[in-house]
């Protein structure tokens, strides 16, 4: 469930409180209809006002993706020149066939793990009574 970011207020608009004692208890449609376009006003205020900081927070992260973005064409561009200035013809390879890989993988699989596990003895048992 997402939790709520922004509430825009006031949010019962034409709701108002009894008065306690005797008093003007909108009775007329004028006052109510004037309570409720104020009201509106109001909430259409508040959500231009959260509607700003939600364009705000929208052109902060653009800004921070659009840098990333400049920084891995740049990456981008040297590793391209790094590229080009490489030539294949002298850059020597060595070949090995699937043979000598499966040797190779046989050989480490093969070796000693740990070779400093031979220095080390076992660690004496120390019994007391």
């Amino acid at each position: 469930m997402p939790f709520a970011k922004r509430v825009v207020e006031p949010q019962l608009l034409c709701r108002y409180r009894v008065p306690s004692e005797e008093g003007l208890l909108f009775e007329d449609l004028v006052c109510v209809s004037n309570v409720a376009l104020s009201r509106t006003l109001r909430q259409l205020s508040d959500l231009a006002r959260h509607a700003c900081s939600v364009f705000q927070e929208l052109e902060s992260d653009i800004t921070s993706t659009g840098l990333r973005v400049r920084g891995l064409q740049g990456k981008i561009g040297r590793l391209q020149e790094t590229c080009a200035g490489l030539d294949p013809k002298q850059e020597a390879v060595r070949k090995t066939t699937a043979g000598d890989s499966q040797l190779q993988i046989l050989n480490y699989a093969e070796s000693d793990a740990d070779p400093l596990a031979g220095y080390y003895g076992p660690c004496p048992v120390l019994v007391t009574c």
